[in-house]
């Protein structure tokens, strides 16, 4: 049987998560995705048009960045400072492999984005979290981790899936009993924009994106 390693704040979402993205998700992620490859794409797209057209040098660090696909995307368009963080370091190997081939200054670590990002307050210009806020049992935590890093005048990406109220709720009340992958709970944009509101976050706003898909940014005015 597989270890799974003992975690500062434990959760059996975060077991879950761990179990699904060191052994079960590696080989088969890119797959999956590629199965949803437009909706992927045009929320890839919607990313990099929150992106400086004119410094490829800014400091980027995607949360969750799972095997590296964004992370690869912002490669090819020509930014050279980039940064992820995943859960699960055999998913991170993945994304060292697909990245190798850049001349990027690449920094990929393994952690756990709702107790410690490992590194230094300010550190980064961008935090983009795509697909990983219904995984956090520990939202404000976690979310808190994400403003500590970002460096002033910072903006803050998030995407996430969107659902009818009714169907969220039944969503929700099914991961309660059965974790599904380290799902946890899908939140409303109201939900996060509040949570970015309290922790500092500035300008935040949230907008519908697609039929299932919401975006929110912020900025770290201090």
């Amino acid at each position: 049987m597989h270890k799974i390693p003992e975690f500062r704040k434990n959760d059996r979402y975060k077991r879950s998560s761990y179990r699904a993205y060191n052994w079960k998700m590696p080989p088969i992620y890119d797959s999956s995705v590629m199965k949803v490859g437009k909706l992927i794409d045009l929320l890839d797209e919607t990313v990099l048009r929150e992106m400086p057209s004119n410094d490829f040098s800014i400091r980027i660090l995607d949360v969750g960045c799972a095997t590296g696909r964004l992370l690869y995307k912002l490669a090819k368009h020509g930014y050279t400072n980039l940064s992820g963080v995943d859960l699960a370091p055999r998913i991170i190997e993945v994304a060292r492999k697909k990245l190798s081939n850049f001349k990027v200054n690449l920094d990929l670590k393994t952690a756990d984005s709702e107790d410690d990002l490992p590194w230094p307050d300010n550190s980064f210009d961008i935090i983009t979290l795509t697909g990983v806020i219904h995984h956090f049992y520990r939202l404000n935590d976690a979310l808190k981790e994400a403003y500590r890093v970002l460096d002033k005048q910072g903006k803050l990406i998030i995407l996430d899936p969107w659902f009818p109220i009714i169907i969220r709720q039944i969503v929700n009340s099914w991961l309660y009993f059965f974790p599904h992958d380290g799902d946890f709970r899908f939140y409303t944009p109201k939900r996060i924009d509040k949570t970015l509101t309290e922790i500092g976050l500035k300008n935040t706003r949230h907008r519908r994106k697609c039929i299932l898909t919401y975006i929110i940014t912020g900025e770290k005015i201090c």
